[in-house]
């Protein structure tokens, strides 16, 4: 069942988001790689993954879980998820893919709902853990949802496509997306935008990932771990790179 009273822009999102669970195919999900990352990964959400730190008994919200790839991780990693989308069809997909791996249903809460009105208690969440959601959101409303939510001392991680040089907004507008795969209301986001999302929060850690050349190269199917690689080293030895870097992850702290 679908929201109530939904804004226009999350009517979007929802007719988008019941398009996406057309198109998805249950694919087996990389859990190994999910469950003790190293900090130095070339790879953003591994990177996430490694800043969750211990969440054994730990209330965990998978904020826009989608097609749920990251609850079999989280759930796996003995956290107690509460999962979170506004698609009443990827839930649907979420809820068969628990099934597939077997996830006790008291480890996975699944909830069809809005960001901006989560309806769970305050104060109720140890970390909100978010992967390519918010550029599609009101980030206003949405940060003061998620610092409701966290306890004190909660984490509040996400991962995200960022666009801080104007040149490349520029040429992103030469290629646009095909049509369908994108709404009018999301783009990757701005410095301005980052510095909205997490005011009011501690910053804790943070990366960039994803130079430019990465897809380019890796759409190949060639050396994807060395390009990856390759793209840490530099963004490592070289931070001012940043500028044009297409991923970003954060944590911070409530």
């Amino acid at each position: 069942m679908k929201p109530q009273g939904l804004s226009q822009r999350d009517s979007v999102e929802v007719e988008r988001s019941a398009a996406e669970a057309s198109r998805v195919v249950l694919a087996p999900v990389e859990v190994e790689r999910y469950l003790d990352p190293p900090a130095d990964t070339p790879y953003g959400l591994e990177y996430a993954f490694h800043l969750l730190g211990n969440v054994h008994g730990k209330t965990v919200l998978d904020f826009g879980c989608g097609s749920g790839e990251n609850l079999i991780p989280l759930a796996r990693r003995g956290a107690h998820v509460i999962a979170l989308d506004i698609s009443p069809e990827l839930i649907e997909l979420a809820r068969r893919r628990l099934e597939h791996y077997e996830i006790a249903y008291d480890s996975v809460t699944l909830r069809v709902g809005t960001a901006y009105q989560t309806g769970l208690p305050d104060e109720s969440i140890d970390v909100v853990f978010s992967n390519a959601l918010l550029h599609h959101l009101d980030l206003h409303v949405v940060r003061n949802e998620i610092h409701r939510l966290l306890r004190s001392g909660g984490l509040f991680i996400f991962r995200e496509p960022i666009r801080f040089s104007r040149t490349a907004n520029w040429l992103r507008r030469l290629f646009p997306a095909p049509e369908g795969d994108v709404s009018d209301f999301e783009h990757p986001m701005t410095r301005k935008e980052i510095a909205t999302i997490t005011q009011g929060f501690t910053v804790l850690a943070e990366r960039a990932f994803r130079l430019p050349f990465v897809p380019i190269f890796t759409k190949f199917n060639v050396c994807k771990k060395q390009i990856w690689l390759v793209d840490r080293w530099l963004l490592q030895h070289f931070p001012k790179l940043e500028h044009v870097a297409t991923g970003k992850v954060m944590c911070v702290r409530k």
